[in-house]
């Protein structure tokens, strides 16, 4: 079911944390998606921060991607909104980011296919246009809101939070 949800894209990137990537959630949506040419980012950062962000961006500019799929908690999510907007639409980070911390700009249009999959609950960030960060250059955590950064769909396996500790 997930590759159907990517559209016509062949070229995905699966955005994961290191913890994440090595659990079975990962190597199910690979399998689902072994017909397409996927390349995994795991290197995000739980409670992002701008440099995050920059570099999932830079990850995904360079990649080329046509859709992407997000598989972790709302660090995860919110990365892979980051850096689909900003390898969409190239600008600084500032430029996008909430008024009055950045120059709160529109997002200019519609964003790649995101499949959202979370494996913890509670951020909501699958089916929000919020993209969550701390910026390290001003001291504070916000964020970037947009109709188009919400992901195009969520996949939800509530099997993925079994594990997890109670407080999460």
């Amino acid at each position: 079911e997930l590759a159907s949800h990517v559209g016509e894209a062949k070229r995905v990137a699966l955005f994961t944390d290191p913890r994440v990537v090595a659990l079975e959630c990962v190597q199910i949506a690979k399998t689902a998606l072994r017909a397409l040419d996927v390349v995994v980012y795991d290197q995000v950062k739980v409670e992002p921060t701008s440099d995050s962000f920059m570099e999932g961006a830079r990850f995904a500019k360079d990649g080329r991607f046509e859709a992407y799929v997000s598989i972790g908690g709302g660090s995860v999510i919110d990365t892979c909104k980051a850096a689909a907007l900003y390898a969409t639409y190239p600008a600084d980070l500032d430029a996008y980011v909430n008024a009055p911390i950045g120059e709160g700009r529109p997002v200019p249009g519609p964003l790649p296919p995101h499949v959202a999959c979370p494996t913890t609950c509670g951020t909501g960030s699958a089916c929000t246009g919020l993209a969550v960060f701390d910026h390290v250059a001003r001291g504070v955590k916000t964020g970037i809101a947009s109709r188009h950064l919400r992901p195009s769909r969520a996949l939800v396996d509530p099997t993925a939070t079994y594990s997890l500790p109670a407080n999460v």
